[in-house]
């Protein structure tokens, strides 16, 4: 297997032949583009609201010569960072928004919405979006039913993001690759990147994590890659769960796993991760005194904030919150250390992430899916990406990793392809 790192050469004024570094896989995107024959699209107006990493600007770059975008909108609680305004104004100037918070984002996708879909009405276009998190899709049907007709599609990365649409009496097509065999991968590596900002946040608060309780709530994907990375580094993890199977996979990896979370007045270290509310006040009360609460998915859904938000707190520095519960008959005074105001762990500025040739896969599949927007219609509902789909983004990227060029690559063919299908209800995180 071939695993030597892709680069490109250069003649210097000398005569030598120079290399620059270039990892192996970092055309993956490009790769797609081509190898899908995505051709420059004019019949529609796009729309992107993502986290506004690296890996995220390499996908606009290799969607550049066949996509125009009316909008860029970076989500506030991962986009704002130092220097991340000015280095995508720079790349894309106007087209960048990164409001400064959730409401504001809200606002300012609503009026961008209202444009984007006069200038289709105007022009005889549709509106295609791609979003991590399902916040266009509400909108859309709160403020422009009447012009729904103009939506092509939306396009999701994210199980948050299928669950808001699935609430919906849904009048436009959403297709979305939350569930694929390369986005549980990466889920997984999600949970180590989450447990290894956790423990970072922790030797810095003096604490080591080896050997104390550590509970995970949700035993999906996210969950499992949390309770793993725990063991790794020598944390004893408690799982929780209300799926009989979820628990019994649990236990047969042989992790201690409950209910009602047996082991919560134990736990030095909480983490939230099924996409919904996990630890509401009534779990909150159960930590002892010192327990790192953090969230490990998108949003600020996990963690009762509010509750939190009753009780004094200071800051132990950017990325703690230390709140101080008060005592009563039953417990005595405490204080909790909430990790990133409760947003996902893994957003915290600086904080290492999963590896962009993982992130990419999944940003591979959200190009198959954009493409198939522009092919051909697609009924209002719930659309997961196709196996064989799937299978061509893997293919390319083992392609890549093996060393093989375009001319041997992915022995899928865009024919090969099927219609995306409906699909139930997506399981915790």
């Amino acid at each position: 297997m071939n695993t030597r790192p892709q680069s490109f050469s250069s003649i210097e004024a000398t005569g030598r032949m120079t290399t620059t570094y270039r990892r192996d896989t970092e055309s993956l995107l490009e790769r797609i583009v081509d190898h899908l024959g995505f051709n420059p699209d004019e019949r529609h107006r796009w729309i992107i609201v993502a986290h506004l990493f690296d890996d995220t600007r390499r996908m606009l770059d290799a969607l550049e010569r066949v996509i125009e975008f009316d909008a860029i909108f970076g989500v506030p609680y991962s986009s704002n960072r130092p220097g991340i305004r000015e280095a995508w104004a720079e790349r894309y100037g106007s087209l960048v928004q990164i409001p400064e918070d959730l409401p504001a984002m809200e606002a300012a996708l609503v009026a961008q919405l209202g444009r984007s879909l006069a200038a289709c009405r105007a022009q005889g276009q549709k509106l295609i979006v791609q979003e991590v998190g399902g916040f266009v899709v509400p909108l859309l049907h709160k403020y422009f039913r009447d012009d729904l007709h103009l939506v092509a599609g939306v396009v999701e990365i994210t199980k948050q993001g299928v669950w808001r649409a699935q609430e919906l009496d849904l009048r436009i097509p959403v297709l979305h690759c939350a569930d694929s065999e390369l986005k549980r991968l990466e889920a997984q590596r999600c949970g180590e990147t989450i447990v290894r900002c956790v423990d970072g946040i922790a030797r810095e608060l003096g604490i080591s994590l080896a050997g104390r309780v550590a509970t995970v709530v949700g035993a999906g994907w996210i969950g499992t890659g949390v309770a793993r990375a725990l063991r790794r580094i020598d944390a004893l993890p408690a799982v929780v769960d209300v799926d009989p199977l979820k628990l019994a996979e649990a236990r047969l990896d042989g992790f201690s796993a409950s209910r009602q979370g047996d082991k919560l007045e134990e736990s030095a270290l909480v983490i939230g991760a099924t996409g919904a509310r996990s630890l509401p006040a009534e779990m909150l009360e159960r930590l002892p005194h010192g327990a790192i609460v953090a969230s490990a998915s998108s949003r600020q859904h996990e963690i009762d904030v509010e509750f939190l938000k009753t009780h004094p707190s200071d800051r132990l520095g950017k990325a703690v919150e230390a709140f101080h519960l008060y005592g009563d008959d039953a417990r005595p005074p405490r204080s909790l250390l909430l990790v990133n105001d409760g947003f996902p762990a893994n957003f915290i500025p600086g904080s290492g992430s999963v590896p962009d040739e993982i992130v990419e896969t999944i940003l591979a599949e959200l190009i198959v899916l954009m493409h198939g927007l522009t092919e051909r219609p697609y009924a209002p509902g719930i659309h997961r990406i196709s196996r064989d789909e799937e299978r061509v983004c893997a293919e390319l990227w083992l392609d890549l990793r093996d060393g093989r060029d375009a001319s041997q690559s992915a022995q899928c063919a865009p024919s090969d392809m099927t219609e995306t299908r409906a699909t139930p209800r997506l399981e915790t995180l």
